[in-house]
């Protein structure tokens, strides 16, 4: 019995070929092939695809660029001049393209003799890029209890002039990824040295991709083809009838072109011998998948997301892709401090001396890669400052130095423009005090105050956000409103309110309020007003007592209401909904054929009002 198994075992792996040449999984073989220039060149110009995968993380990691730490305002906008002299910024995107393409470098443009050691104090004055193409070297540092193990002892590069001399001091190499040269030590010296490139591994996936691309590119055109059955074809051409075939489908042609139909021969009077004429259609149901499906895999080789690489929307229920970006950022952030920081670092001491900066405590921090959204710049600072003023209310940290605690995240998270100016032209005291002067002296209990006069009695003093509750109505005036009237009767309003009687109203409270527990409003302009943009969602209503109103989004003016409410306030509505009243006597007009009013509506600052005096 074993030895029927083996047999059939035999015959059926000789049958199907498993374990010989036919077999797909012996096709594969795998080691560190280093493609060449012109290899390297031909992928990068000729595939779309793989030209996104070099360049993307190149531009990811220089988009958002380096803030400057320790220097003085002077010398940091020096540093950041000298950088835009040089076009650093663009060199090093640059240089982390080439080193996607195996490799690349920058030589730094510094005083003395190219081939003798740069000192820390030369000043830079140029930087260029080149690639690994463009340099060579003779040997590498081979002992490892010196410094610079590994790296060149030498640099050389060929010029009109002829062979120049580099040293490695003045040059910094942009690597690749040299883990399969250091695991096969036999590869030669140079390829060793700058790593293999990111078209080599990413190439057989990137070909896969194109492939099928171009394949179903080439169906396209046989999406929907017509078939012509002539009979006694061979014949025809056999005999040298080739014109009259070409005459017979002129004429088809001609006549499907003139008439929108196709005639043609049908036979003799039994139908026989007249042309055939069919038409072919292919289905290309999944052939999007399928596509995907290849770009999906190159995404994942490449560790690059489908929706920066391929632009294509994030998959799966409540998918925002922000869990992929994040991830992506991650890598940025990454390949920033592992493999661009070290390369910048040889450059810094040279850039700083060139801008007259001292180097002692200079260093240089990565921007955010992220920008937060206007939406969430106003959350995170609503959410700070609530929890500044519960941590105030305790009282366990001394007025000084909670209002230096205060003024100190202030000035770092940059809410209020020039504040840390203001700041600094003010003493300690002032600064970082309560800033109210001592309680003068008292006589029988009632503060006084000493003047020519003698002793007057004073009201005592009220602390600056305590008010007696009443109730409140807080609104903005519409400082564009005759574009609004102007609008209106344009669209066939019978009447409109007066231009200064326009407004939006952001709380009209029944209920009495302290109007000092209101606070202020964090997300006015400097001059107190808020300009809601052009567009974005309107729509006319019509409101109790037959006005009507236009209607808007703004989340500021949402979010001053909510807060509001929170701190006391009512609101006699289920919701608030921002919006101006345009008129009590529109007459007989079809809101629902009108596009609302979409241009800019600017509003002065929020003026606060007793609801009793609001109506006198």
């Amino acid at each position: 019995m074993g030895k029927v198994l083996n047999l059939f075992d035999g015959l059926r792996s000789a049958l199907i070929g498993t374990g010989t040449s036919r077999d797909a999984r012996t096709s594969y073989t795998y080691g560190f092939v280093p493609l060449t220039q012109q290899d390297i060149a031909a992928a990068y110009s000729g595939s779309g695809l793989l030209r996104k995968i070099c360049q993307i993380p190149a531009l990811d990691m220089v988009r958002e660029w380096r803030t400057w730490n320790g220097l003085e305002a002077d010398q940091v906008a020096k540093v950041y001049a000298e950088e835009k002299r040089i076009g650093l910024v663009g060199l090093v995107r640059q240089a982390e393209v080439l080193r996607a393409l195996g490799g690349g470098a920058l030589i730094m443009g510094l005083p003395g003799d190219p081939s003798q050691p740069a000192r820390a104090t030369d000043k830079l004055a140029f930087v260029h890029v080149v690639s690994r193409w463009h340099l060579t070297f003779e040997s590498l540092q081979d002992n490892p209890t010196l410094e610079g193990f590994g790296e060149p002892e030498m640099w050389t590069m060929n010029s009109t002039d002829g062979q120049k001399r580099i040293h490695p001091s003045r040059v910094i190499p942009f690597r690749a990824d040299r883990t399969a040269a250091l695991a096969m030590p036999t590869i030669n010296s140079a390829d060793a040295f700058w790593g293999e490139s990111t078209v080599s591994q990413v190439l057989d996936a990137v070909k896969d991709s194109d492939a099928a691309r171009a394949a179903f590119a080439a169906l396209l055109h046989k999406a929907k083809s017509m078939r012509i059955g002539i009979p006694n074809l061979y014949e025809m051409v056999a005999a040298g009838k080739e014109d009259q075939v070409f005459a017979r489908l002129s004429i088809l042609a001609t006549a499907e072109s003139m008439h929108n139909a196709v005639v043609f021969d049908n036979g003799d009077d039994e139908g026989k011998g007249g042309e055939a004429i069919t038409d072919a259609e292919y289905n290309f149901a999944g052939a999007k998948d399928m596509l995907y499906a290849y770009g999906e895999f190159v995404a994942a080789i490449s560790d690059i997301p489908a929706t920066r690489l391929l632009g294509r929307a994030p998959e799966g229920m409540n998918a925002s892709g922000d869990s992929q970006q994040k991830d992506w950022q991650k890598k940025v952030r990454a390949m920033q401090e592992l493999d661009l920081t070290p390369c910048l670092d040889r450059l810094d001491p040279h850039l700083l001396a060139a801008a007259g900066a001292s180097t002692t405590n200079a260093n240089a921090t990565w921007d955010p890669l992220d920008t937060p959204s206007e939406k969430e710049n106003a959350e995170r600072f609503k959410t700070q400052m609530e929890a500044i003023d519960k941590l105030g209310n305790l009282a366990a940290i001394p007025d000084e130095a909670f209002n230096r605690g205060v003024q100190s995240l202030m000035v770092e998270e940059g809410y209020l423009p020039e504040l840390e100016l203001a700041l600094s032209e003010l003493g300690d005291d002032e600064r970082y005090g309560i800033g109210l002067p001592d309680d003068p002296p008292s006589k029988g209990g009632d503060p006084v105050s000493l003047g020519e006069g003698g002793a007057d009695d004073v009201p005592p003093r009220l602390a600056a956000n305590d008010a007696a509750p009443r109730p409140l109505y807080v609104k903005r005036e519409l400082l564009n409103a005759a574009d609004l009237v102007a609008w209106a009767k344009k669209n066939g309003f019978d009447s409109t309110l007066a231009a200064e009687d326009m407004h939006v109203t952001i709380l009209y409270s029944r209920s009495p309020v302290d109007p000092m527990k209101m606070g202020e409003t964090w997300t006015s302009e400097e001059n107190g007003g808020l300009t809601i943009k052009p567009g974005g969602p309107r729509a006319l209503e019509r409101f109790n007592e037959g006005a009507v109103v236009l209607q808007f989004a703004s989340w500021s003016l949402e979010s001053r209401h909510r807060e509001m409410v929170e701190a006391g306030g009512s609101h006699d509505w289920p919701e608030y909904l921002p919006h101006v009243t345009l008129s009590y006597q529109a007459g007989d007009i079809d809101l629902e054929t009108l596009v609302p009013y979409s241009g800019e509506l600017r509003f002065g600052p929020e003026i606060f009002a007793n609801i009793a005096s609001e109506n006198a």
